[in-house]
């Protein structure tokens, strides 16, 4: 029988479970929907079954599958909702999870077998994805299998996360690989006999397409397929292959990726001999997948492109060439409208920018001609917002004034590296256009490119009634670019700062309202206390990182500050919530961010605070018995996950208590780090010299949650603190190391991430890059002297400002974190441009802040959601607002002398 596609799912599964029902279990989670049958006992582990659908065929697929599954008495599940089902199958879907839209656990191998073939007849015909982590149980059919885990993960894995770990033959554990490829544990012996291999290229070798397309190389993987250089034997040039895989990104109108490829192939037929666009050389299948032919652009995608060229300036894009490029892609787009076509999704990684500076238009699958019919598509926050919110899809396509919006917001993110992205406010929403005009009326005057287009950019971005057409922007750009007066930034301790000064207002309202929304989302009857960042993998409800930990150390904070007394009970709720979480049985992780060493930390301050010894007593005795494999057990040596960060909370806790104990179990994490740099298989390298110790070399970056400059400011304090000399050598060394590796760019200082990774040279984050090994440098300075610490200290520092809008807003990648080492070098020089400087960044939080039930609220890493997590949502970006305001010393870190009072 033919399903409806408005039945939901569940009707059909309870329909099909019938007298049964009463006695089966079904259960909506977030994103699956369990049935189970009675007495059903879960599995550890072992060979289980997926069926693939697309959100075409899922209502038929499911209303097959289920009877075969109720029938044998199997438990399964399946996507809660059609949008799940979409997102599984989307072009842009996780390539590990894709396609995989109803699970089934068979009681065993037998069964498996049973159910294979069962599921494999009762599916055939209809159509589904390809599940790229499986194998197919027969040539094109629904039905995969793969080796895994049967229950959610109950044990954290070693980074900290909730992730399936499987137990192999002989006890040990290891991860359940979810790769995109077929990849069971050795040591699991398949239900089904291995298929032959005829696919070309199995063995390892060239693969060779249409008898003419040597692939040379993947240049990157996507659900949709693949993107590669190869060969043309036929011309001997090289070209750009793009892969579409069947049936994914399949619509209700029964097309899918490779229908949009060969769409595209038309497009660029259409545009390529105006010159704006690659041309195509064909369309061709391969094993079902559709690939298409087309010039290989030489150059880079505008957002490499600009930002390079914002590192060989010094931080900024140079005004002639930011002038020239709106210039070009102006006539492009130009070009492509007196085409007919509409691009919809003209963004910087859809331009490529040749090495004489020329832009070419590129992945124009989106493009619609403007007489045409189509489903709404495109990117949020580059095409047009009045487009992407049509509450229905009428099928029509925008007007040429959506890519103005889209050539506007390209070229804010070409000049400032401004992600025009805009979290969303809740009702009454406020204008697009008024949003970027604050950002860009706040990131103008310390960037020469935007300043000089800013009337460009905020024309363009304008709301639909008010939005420049094209020919309005390309007179403008028929002037020559006046290169507006800016500094290159101010010198320390001059008071004639670049940017405007940030309202202290509007910082106060973006704190309150923050420490407001904390108070109203927090759940004591939850797993985690606070809704969970929902783009990462389900973390430790307790660490630091994203779990309760760090949110407490902020309530802690606004209470001791007196900057918010009236959310001590919350605080007092939310420290016993850490309390009876940690009496529950469970692995324990020893590093400050990812593992428990962090929340012991954060709840013996607030138990202090809040004047309750017994809770303090509890939290000491609880960061006593954290495991830190010294020795047998080896662990990770760094900040986030292991010992350096486990070493830094136990040298707080002495200082906070005077127990002995403390101290010696830091000096252990010392001996501990240094054991496992030395075992280390690799690791970074530098030059020789002979301030150039090899201790730290074992280390896994340069940066300072995972490498050098963490570990480091750890053996700093703990050299310093507990009186071992030789500790305070190595990290003296380490820090020599770290300057010797960074390359300076005018006034500013970029780091790699580790040897030999050019890749990502000008990192600027806290745990990768300037910022936070600034953070370890500026503390080498203040206890050694050294002018070069400080040199390169203070370079790190000019390098956050200068990026200030290129970041997210968090603590571990972003703004957060960053104006965290500005108000370290404030505090140690005395300089208050530093604090301006922390201001200021504070001043891009505030930009970016959504309206959320009347509140103002920054979102998290993403720019587009929100969570409240310490390192990559909210509660970091208020622990800067704290410090700013109130003073005080840097969270999670063991500093020489104590912060001066806060409040009470």
């Amino acid at each position: 029988m033919t399903v409806s596609p408005q039945v939901s799912y569940q009707s059909i599964a309870a329909r099909i479970l019938g007298a049964e029902r009463p006695s089966w279990t079904m259960r909506d989670g977030e994103a699956w929907c369990m049935i189970t049958p009675p007495g059903y006992r879960t599995r550890r582990q072992g060979w289980k079954l997926h069926v693939s659908a697309t959100v075409v065929s899922a209502h038929e697929v499911l209303e097959r599958a289920a009877g075969v599954l109720v029938a044998r008495g199997c438990a399964f599940k399946f996507a809660v909702s059609p949008s799940v089902t979409a997102d599984l199958t989307g072009v842009r879907a996780a390539r590990a999870h894709s396609g995989k839209f109803l699970t089934a656990y068979p009681a065993d191998d037998e069964q498996l077998r049973v159910l294979a073939e069962e599921l494999h007849r009762a599916t055939a015909g209809l159509a589904g994805p390809a599940i790229l982590s499986d194998r197919r149980y027969r040539p094109g059919s629904l039905v995969h299998y793969r080796y895994g885990c049967f229950s959610a993960p109950r044990e954290l894995d070693d980074e900290g996360f909730y992730r399936g770990r499987l137990q192999a033959p002989d006890g040990t554990l290891v991860t359940d690989e979810r790769n995109p490829w077929f990849s069971p544990p050795a040591w699991a012996r398949p239900p089904f006999d291995q298929p032959a291999r005829t696919r070309a290229g199995a063995g390892g070798g060239p693969v060779l397409l249409a008898d003419r397309y040597l692939v040379r190389e993947a240049i990157r993987h996507a659900n949709r397929g693949g993107v590669y250089r190869a060969h043309d034997r036929r011309t001997g040039r090289d070209v750009l292959l793009k892969e579409a895989r069947p049936h994914v990104g399949a619509r209700p109108d029964g097309t899918d990726a490779r229908d949009w490829l060969r769409y595209e192939a038309d497009v660029l037929a259409h545009l390529a001999p105006l010159g704006i666009a690659p041309a195509p050389h064909g369309v061709f299948e391969a094993g079902g997948h559709v690939f298409l032919a087309e010039d290989l652009i030489d150059g880079d995608n505008m957002h490499q492109w600009s930002a390079d060229g914002a590192l060989r300036a010094g931080g900024r894009l140079p005004v002639p060439a930011a002038w020239r490029l709106a210039r070009d892609l102006t006539r492009l787009v130009d070009a492509a409208h007196a085409a007919g076509f509409v691009l919809r999704d003209l963004k910087p990684t859809n331009v490529v920018v040749r090495p004489d500076g020329r832009p070419v238009l590129v992945d124009l699958e989106c493009a619609v001609r403007a007489d045409g019919t189509t489903t709404v598509m495109g990117t949020q926050g580059f095409t047009a917002p009045e487009y992407l919110s049509r509450a229905e899809d009428d099928g029509l396509p925008p007007g040429p004034e959506a890519d103005c919006f889209s050539l506007g917001a390209t070229l804010l993110h070409a000049t400032a590296g401004i992600n025009p992205l805009l979290a969303p406010d809740t009702s009454p929403e406020r204008p697009p256009g008024e949003r970027l005009t604050a950002i860009v009326e706040a990131a103008a005057p310390d960037c020469p490119a935007l300043r000089a287009l800013a009337p460009l950019v905020l024309g363009l971005t304008a709301d639909p009634a008010a939005r420049w057409p094209l020919e309005k922007a390309a007179a403008f750009l028929r002037a020559e670019p006046a290169e507006p007066a800016i500094s290159s930034g101010p010198a320390l301790g001059d008071s004639a700062l670049v940017g405007p000064a940030p309202a202290g207002a509007d910082l106060d309202r973006l704190l309150a309202d923050g420490l407001a929304h904390i108070a109203a989302t927090a759940d004591p009857s939850a797993v985690h206390l606070w809704p969970r960042p929902r783009t990462l993998p389900e973390g430790d409800p307790c660490n630091l990182q994203q779990g309760a930990a760090g949110v407490v150390a902020v309530l802690d904070r606004a209470v001791r500050t007196g900057e918010a007394p009236a959310l001590e009970p919350l605080l007092r709720t939310a420290a016993h919530w850490l309390d009876e979480r940690l009496s529950r049985t469970g692995r324990v992780l020893p590093g400050l961010y990812f593992g428990r060493s962090g929340t012991a930390w954060a709840l013996h301050d607030a138990a202090r605070t809040l004047d309750d010894p017994e809770l303090a007593a509890r939290a000491r005795q609880y960061a006593l018995g954290i495991p830190l494999g010294i020795p047998p057990g080896a662990t990770n040596p760094d900040i986030c996950h292991g010992l350096s960060g486990a070493g830094l909370a136990q040298l707080h806790l002495w200082h906070a208590t005077g127990d002995q104990r403390f101290a010696e179990r830091a000096s252990a994490c010392a001996d501990g780090v240094l054991r496992l740099l030395a075992e280390a298989d690799g690791g970074v390298d530098w030059p020789l010299g002979p301030s150039y110790r090899s201790e730290l070399a074992g280390s896994g970056s340069y940066g300072f949650g995972h490498g050098v400059a963490g570990n480091a400011a750890f053996l700093l304090a703990a050299g310093r603190d507990l009186d071992r000399p030789e500790l305070l050598d190595i990290a003296i060394g380490g820090g020599h190391a770290l300057c010797a590796v960074a390359e300076r760019r005018g006034d500013i200082a970029v780091w790699p991430k580790g040897p030999g990774r050019t890749e990502r040279t000008g990192l600027d984050f806290w745990c990768h890059g300037a910022s936070g090994i600034g953070t370890t440098l500026v503390r080498l300075w203040q206890e050694t002297g050294e002018p070069r610490f400080g040199e390169y200290a203070e370079l790190a520092a000019r390098t956050t400002h200068r990026d200030r809008w290129r970041l997210g807003t968090g603590t571990c990648h972003g703004v957060a974190g960053n104006a965290q080492l500005l108000l370290d070098l404030a505090a140690v020089t005395g300089d208050e441009t530093y604090r301006t400087w922390a201001a200021e960044a504070a001043a891009c939080l505030h930009a970016r802040a959504a309206l959320r039930d009347g509140r103002l609220v920054v979102p998290d890493d993403t720019l587009r959601d929100f969570c409240v997590s310490y390192q990559v949502g909210l509660a970091g970006a208020l622990d800067l607002l704290l410090r700013l305001k109130h003073g005080g010393g840097r969270s999670w870190s063991v500093d020489p002398r104590p912060a001066a009072p806060e409040g009470r």
